[in-house]
This record gives C-alpha cells, structure tokens and sequence, in this order.
C-alpha cells in the first residue's frame, strides 16, 4: 500500500494529499478487519480521484492482490478511470474480464468507445449488449447516439430514435441533445432544428449542437441567427459556441463578420483564456487575406505551437509576405521546441521559391532531410518549383530522380520545370517518361506541356498536345489552357488564329487570355488587334492600373499622344498602380527594392551602380526602344 500512497503524492496538491492519506489510512484498517464492502467503497473513492494513468495501474494492482478484481462495482468503476485517462484497450480488457456484466458495464464500455473516436467498436458492442438482452437507458443512448451520426448510419439511427420514444422516457436533455447532434451529422438540418425547437429545456451543449450543426452544413447565416437567439435568452456563451461561430464566418466570407466576433471574443473573456480560439481567429484573418491583423493575433498568443507557427507561415507565402515568411522561418528554427511539420516546411519553400531565395531554400531543403520529409511527395514537388523557379534545374531534377515513389504532383512539377526554364523537349520526353509508368495525365500536367511548348515556340507541339488532352483524355480545358495556346499562337505571330480561336471559346475569356494576345500585338505592331484587346482588358478590369497602362501603350504606338494622355490622366484619377519591385538575395538574406523608393540603407551607392550600368550601355550603342515609353 505504501506504493500507491508514494505514486498517488505525485497527482496532488499538499491539501489533497493530507485527504488522501486518510482514505488510504481507513483503507489500511479494512484491510486488517476483512470488511469487503468497505475496501470497494474506499477503492471507489480513490478510483474518482486518479487523473494519472501510471497511479491508476498501480491501483489496479492492488486490487488484484487484496482479492477484489471479480467485484463488478469496483471493476465499472476502474473501466470509467482507465478511459477517462485515454487507457481505452486496458477498459476493453477489464470488460472482457467481467463475468457478471450489467448495464452499466455496457454502458461505460459504449461511451469510452464514442468518446475516443471508436465508433464503429462503439455501435458493435451496443448490438451485442442488446442481443445479451440488456435494455438501454438514457445514458446508453445519449452515448451512442454521436457514433452513430459520425458513421452516418441514418436507419439505424432512427430505429434508436423511435425505440427511444416508443420506450415512453420521460424528457431527457442529454438524449435530446444527443439527437440534435446526431441528425446534424446526417446533414439533417430540418430533424435537428425540429427536434431542438421542441425541446423544454435546453443548455449551453443544446445550444452548441445546433448552431455547430448549422455551421458544419454550411448553414452560416442561420447559425449566427440561432446564436442571437441564444443571446437573447441569457444562456452564456463557451469556447466551442466562439468556435462555432469562426467556423460560420470562414463560410461567409466576409472581414466584418470575422472582426465583430472577434471583438465579442474579447468582450466575453474567452480571447485570453483559450489559445485554441486564438489560433482559430488567425484563420479567419488569413482567409479574408487580412495578414496584418492575422500578424497582431499571431503576436498575442501566450504560447506558439506548430499549428500557430504554419499558419502564419502560410499566411505569409499565400498572401506574398515573402520575405516576412522567411524571417519567421528563422525565428521559428531558433526555437528548438517546435518541431516543423511537413506544411510548414512547403509554405516556406513556397516563399523561397517566389523571392528568388536560392540559400534559404538549400537550407529548407536540407531541414526536410533531417526532419525525415524527404520521401514526402507534396515536400519533393516543393523543392522542384522551387529550384527551377531559382534557375537550378539541375537540383530539380537530382531531387526528382532521387523520389523513390513518384505521383502524378511529382511529375508535373518536373515538366513544369523544364517548360518554364524553356526545355520543350525535355519536357515532351519527360510527358511520355510519365505516360510509361502508369500515370493518367491530368490538367495540370497539360498546363506545364503546354507552357513549355509556349515558351520554346514550339507551336506544332502544343497544338497537338491541346487536341490530344479534349479528344483523346478527354479532359476539359480551362481557362489556363486557353490563355496557353492563346499565348503559343502569339508568340508565333499567329495573331488572326488566336483571335479566332479566343472568339470560338465555351468559356468567357479572362484577362490571362487578354494580356498573352495583347503583349503579342505590341511585339508584332498589331495596333488595330491590340487597341482592341486593351479596351477589353480595362472594361474586364477597370481598377486594375496595368492594364489601363497596357491600352497607353498601344497608343503611343502608333503616336497618338492624345490617347495616351486621356488614358494617362484617367488611370492617374481612377487608379493607383502597385510599383514594381525586384529582390536579391545575399548571404541568405533577401533586399527588396521597389520603384519609386530611396530610403534604402545603401541607396546612393546602388544608384551610382546603376548610372555607371547606364553609361557603358550607351557606349556600347544600344538606345531604348522609344516606341514602348510613354
């Protein structure tokens, strides 16, 4: 006994233990009396404290040894602690032990199932407790009825519903919750709305069951509306309503929706005492694009785990925050309790590949080694972008033939290298390479063909390929395929095919479609067929100040200054272009450089560079090609 007493000091407080020691001190007295009754009673006592699986065993021991391990009471009880603890394979084993099993027997082995994610273990033993002709009670069938609407069994789920009723219960909160929840699994919202609207009572679970049922149907209007409501008579929010609520308003889409919750987060003081909701408000931020707020929450969390860490990552690298990315990148790797998991990693080299940032991705690359990620596909594609997006398409293609298993992600990432490093001919072998080993092309294997016949010129190519991919794959191009051909026949000069092939369309064109025939133009001097073109691209999108740019372009062309200047002068109070900026990296660290802007630390150095550049291209003979300015 003096064991238990030792391990058990380690789950307590002073003040617990100093009870503790009392219970164990009866237990000591009814062990030396023989008073059966008594030591269960007391071992139940214990059992209800124990929150440790290591005591728990220890306990468990003990019992054996004091001759109580056939006392069904007892052993209920230990089943309940051995699943509260997580310990669900040992509570099994208790059960199979039992000789005399009652009802609850059954039933704690049923809720321990269901409540670790065990479904279908949890409706096969409520088969078989009902062929042992045990009848459910409302704990039974509130514990079962959540499994059921997991496996989406829908009549099995009714005929414990109408058992439920035919059994004449009295109102149940719990079983009525319970089937809330369930036909909202089913994607039932009309049951689950019906039977909560007719309940007498409810609580704040009742209330959580519907309104995350609204927001996991994809409900969101009705979920905020059914949250009002629950405001309105006075039943206090809890974390999983807040959850709740971000999960309808990632549905809805909208910033304000997702700011107002948040803001009611705080005003409820759930903000500073779950990370989780922290976490959760980040995703919604990072949805709506909103990185600087994402950033501020980001900074607020009291303690950054893995999930926090790439989600923000993500949020960086999807939303071109890419030196932002890397920064935090380093930051993170200088913290050694975080351990990277394979997401984080590819956001990272995402960002890597965008900047250009050749040293900081090897160094991801050799991360994705250590950590033991490089037999991961969705990592290896990773690392082909991103070192043929850097220009070293010989790593790219070290890393793919080094993939021991590669997918279709795989070998498309390789075409796509060689299509956009200009290898046409690399990358039709590399497509018929894939075409031996099994693989069924998809679109975006087409897409990375076709660039690459784009930007070899290879016209022949990739117009067959275009026919092979609708009449022989059947698969049906999208916009990124268009605007590949439309692209290809520019680039060739065939300007009336694309035309015609661009009005001969299923689909509506889009600006990618626009700009490839509009740049085709400006290189051919097709004025009329670009000034075209141009006017579609600023009806398309007339807040988009490049393109109003482009259409200037096309007029001072063929000199008509007029034009430019109305077209100058209507962007400049419309719109406001982005300015473009380059980036270098040195020494594992990336400059940006962006136009218009000198308060770079060593700008008056790099503008005389830069004049000096000037100068000797002007004493080699070259001169701008006036026709293009404006």
């Amino acid at each position: 006994m003096n064991q238990v007493a030792t391990v058990t000091n380690h789950c307590f407080s002073r003040q617990e233990w100093q009870q503790f020691r009392i219970k164990i001190s009866h237990l000591l007295h009814l062990h030396s009396t023989h008073q059966t009754y008594g030591r269960a009673l007391c071992y139940t006592s214990i059992l209800s404290e124990l929150r440790e699986p290591k005591p728990l065993q220890q306990l468990h021991a003990q019992m054996i040894t004091s001759g109580l391990s056939n006392n069904t009471y007892l052993l209920n009880k230990l089943m309940s602690s051995y699943s509260s603890c997580g310990l669900i394979t040992d509570s099994e084993r208790i059960f199979h032990h039992i000789l005399h099993k009652n009802l609850f027997t059954w039933t704690i082995t049923i809720s321990g199932f269901a409540k670790h994610g065990l479904f279908i273990k949890a409706v096969y033993f409520f088969g078989l407790m009902v062929i042992n002709g045990f009848i459910p009670n409302a704990v039974t069938i509130s514990s079962i009825l959540p499994a059921i609407g997991h496996l989406g069994l829908l009549l099995f789920g009714k005929s414990v519903h109408c058992f439920w009723i035919r059994q004449g219960f009295e109102s149940n909160i719990f079983v009525e919750t319970s089937l809330v929840t369930m036909y909202s699994h089913f994607g039932d919202m009309h049951h689950s709305r019906h039977l909560f609207d007719e309940m007498a009572k409810k609580n704040i679970v009742t209330w959580n069951a519907i309104i995350s049922g609204y927001s996991d149907n994809g409900y969101a209007e009705e979920a905020l509306r059914v949250f009002h409501l629950m405001r309105a008579t006075g039943v206090l929010v809890d974390c999983f309503t807040i959850m709740s609520l971000l999960s309808a308003s990632l549905i809805i889409g909208c910033l304000k929706v997702g700011s107002l919750i948040h803001g009611f987060t705080i005003k409820t003081g759930w903000y500073e005492c779950d990370a989780v909701i922290k976490t959760a408000i980040m995703d919604v931020y990072v949805s709506q694009s909103s990185i600087d707020d994402a950033y501020r929450v980001f900074t607020e969390l009291p303690i950054l785990d893995v999930v926090s860490w790439t989600l923000m990552l993500k949020a960086f690298s999807s939303g071109g925050y890419w030196r932002n990315a890397i920064e935090l990148f380093n930051e993170m790797m200088r913290l050694d309790r975080v351990q990277l998991d394979s997401v984080a990693l590819i956001s990272v080299i995402s960002s890597c590949k965008s900047s250009g940032s050749l040293q900081q991705g090897k160094r991801a690359h050799v991360l994705t080694v250590k950590l033991g990620f490089g037999t991961d596909t969705f990592v290896g594609s990773s690392l082909i972008d991103m070192y043929a997006n850097c220009g070293n398409l010989e790593n790219a293609r070290q890393i793919f033939e080094e993939m021991q298993e590669k997918d279709i992600v795989c070998w498309n990432a390789m075409i796509s290298a060689y299509g956009m490093s200009g290898y046409a001919n690399h990358a039709i072998d590399l497509f018929w390479e894939m075409m031996g080993s099994n693989l069924t092309p998809n679109q975006s294997t087409f897409m990375g063909v076709l660039s690459a016949c784009s930007h070899a010129g290879t016209v022949i190519h990739g117009l067959r390929f275009f026919d092979l991919m609708v009449k022989y794959w059947h698969i049906v191009p999208n916009l990124q395929h268009y605007a590949c051909v439309v692209d290809l026949l520019g680039r060739a000069g065939r300007l009336d095919e694309a035309r015609i092939f661009i009005d001969n369309m299923p689909l509506k064109p889009d600006s990618d479609i626009y700009i490839a025939l509009v740049a085709a133009c400006r290189v051919y001097s097709n004025v009329d067929l670009g000034l075209q073109f141009s006017q579609k691209l600023v009806e398309l999108e007339p807040n988009d100040a490049g393109y109003h740019i482009l259409l200037s372009n096309m007029h001072a062309l063929v000199g008509d200054w007029d034009s430019v200047n109305r077209t100058r002068n209507l962007r400049l109070s419309k719109v406001k272009k982005d300015p473009g900026f380059s980036s270098i990296e040195i020494s594992c660290k990336v400059y940006m450089f962006m136009a218009g802007r000198k308060d770079h630390l060593h700008y008056i150095e790099i503008n005389m560079v830069l004049e000096g550049l000037l100068l000797l291209i002007k004493d080699g003979g070259y001169a701008p090609v006036a026709k293009f300015m404006i």
